[in-house]
């Protein structure tokens, strides 16, 4: 935000700016409860691949008004979560950024395809329909989608929503015609010979693996190389016996609490625990355990700063529009 400039527009204007990942505390409602103080709420999603959900739109954007802890269980039960967000304080106004669309990657890092394109609308849903049809898809054979049309949750077709502007359907879907969306399945990810992902197909994409995918876009694109890691064995879900190690220093990495696995022969056994395991933790933790870069440590003193600042700013700043007033 600072770099971007809205800090000073915003100090200048005095207009308070409220981070909505740092205004809960203790038992928390699932919603920020600035949101009861608000008579307008616009929304500015931007355009992106995900590996939990194929594309993230204004529905998914919106998900991030939910109390973090809210927010890492819901991805267990994505789909089902999403299905609610439609209908929990939908905003007023939606402003779909689509001027760069991030494709080859996923929410985290991807490349960036000009489209020069913003995208208003006043219904969730309704918005998604179409920006699924500008990122290259068919918006009902996105399950989510799907589902909630068949909830009547919005409009059942592309055909009721009436678009004013520049650009036909025919016209976005021309241009999604050139987004590029990489393989979701972490299995099937180009890792070096010695690194392999062994992972249930009971466990949904949208959660552990999703994030492991967002992980590894976001090591690519930063030019971190898994070519020397060491020999391991990624593990997501109940997989029974692993392939015996062609090494003695290899490592099997057991994500989530749900990893189970016979890991005889691995020199070292690591859990991520927890029902989800976030991409924030897997780009600090895997880099470590696979020996080919140590975030931490790069990061330095600046890391420990940034994360004592960002307390002290947790402490102080105000938790609803009311006290910023004040």
């Amino acid at each position: 935000m600072q770099q971007a400039g809205y800090e000073g527009w915003a100090r200048r204007h005095h207009i308070p700016l409220i981070p909505l990942d740092e205004v809960f505390a203790g038992k928390a409602p699932c919603w920020p409860d600035l949101l009861q103080d608000i008579d307008l709420l616009i929304a500015l999603p931007r355009l992106t691949g995900s590996g939990f959900l194929g594309f993230a739109g204004a529905t998914r954007h919106h998900m991030f008004l939910l109390n973090p802890a809210a927010h890492l269980r819901a991805y267990p039960r994505l789909p089902e979560a999403i299905l609610q967000i439609l209908q929990d304080h939908p905003p007023h106004l939606i402003i779909l950024d689509a001027t760069q669309v991030l494709h080859r990657g996923g929410e985290l890092a991807g490349k960036p395809l000009a489209f020069s394109l913003l995208m208003m609308g006043t219904h969730l849903l309704a918005i998604d329909l179409i920006a699924a049809r500008l990122y290259g898809l068919d918006p009902l054979e996105v399950p989510w989608i799907r589902r909630a049309v068949q909830q009547g949750l919005g409009p059942a077709d592309l055909s009721e929503i009436r678009i004013i502007g520049d650009l036909s359907l025919d016209d976005l879907s021309r241009l999604g015609e050139q987004v590029t969306r990489p393989d979701p399945l972490p299995e099937r990810y180009p890792w070096p010979p010695q690194v392999r992902v062994h992972r249930s197909e009971a466990e949904p994409l949208w959660n552990i693996p999703g994030a492991l995918m967002e992980t590894l876009w976001v090591l690519e694109h930063a030019g971190v190389s898994l070519a020397k890691a060491r020999e391991a064995a990624i593990v997501i879900g109940s997989v029974g016996e692993l392939p015996r190690p062609r090494t003695d220093t290899a490592a099997a990495i057991l994500l989530g609490d749900s990893a189970r696995a016979d890991y005889r022969g691995y020199s070292r056994v690591v859990r991520l625990p927890g029902c989800h395991v976030p991409a924030a933790r897997l780009l600090l933790d895997l880099p470590y355990i696979l020996q080919v870069a140590s975030l931490r440590s790069e990061l330095g003193w600046g890391f420990l700063w940034a994360s004592l600042r960002a307390f002290l700013q947790r402490q102080l700043r105000p938790r609803s529009l009311r006290e910023a007033r004040m």
